[in-house]
């Protein structure tokens, strides 16, 4: 198995050519598999629907308002996220997240399926928008 990129530290430290790799990996996959810290039950993993315009800078994804996740985000930030493509490559990045609820936030990265949690649209209150920060980074792309 050939290695395009093995890495494992800061994405402070990354060069640019190692993170073009990351996000080529990131934006090919439809889900990432996120977990969150429950306070009562500890970590907590969920697939989420990488929203458009995926980078290493910040990191969004949809979920319900009321969800479990976002409740475990708000009492605590620590997250991490992995994607694999099923056949060796793995990225798994670790820092922190946030909820945001702004209209214009959830008006730049609406998406069809969000109408579903939210049928107000994006002016509602069904969706919420994680923006996940990343700061340190393990990965392995074949």
């Amino acid at each position: 198995m050939d290695l395009k990129l093995f890495y494992l530290g800061e994405i402070a430290d990354m060069t640019e050519a190692q993170i073009i790799e990351v996000e080529k990996l990131i934006t090919s996959q439809i889900h990432g598999i996120v977990a969150t810290n429950n306070p009562e039950t500890g970590a907590r993993l969920s697939a989420l629907n990488n929203l458009r315009g995926q980078h290493l800078g910040a990191l969004h994804y949809g979920t319900d308002a009321t969800s479990q996740k976002a409740k475990n985000i708000a009492a605590d930030p620590r997250f991490e996220v992995m994607y694999t493509d099923g056949n060796g490559s793995q990225v798994m990045l670790s820092g922190k997240a946030e909820i945001l609820t702004d209209t214009a936030t959830k008006e730049s990265l609406w998406e069809e399926w969000m109408n579903e949690y939210s049928p107000e649209g994006p002016t509602g209150n069904g969706i919420c928008i994680i923006r996940f920060k990343p700061e340190s980074i393990r990965a392995m792309i074949v």
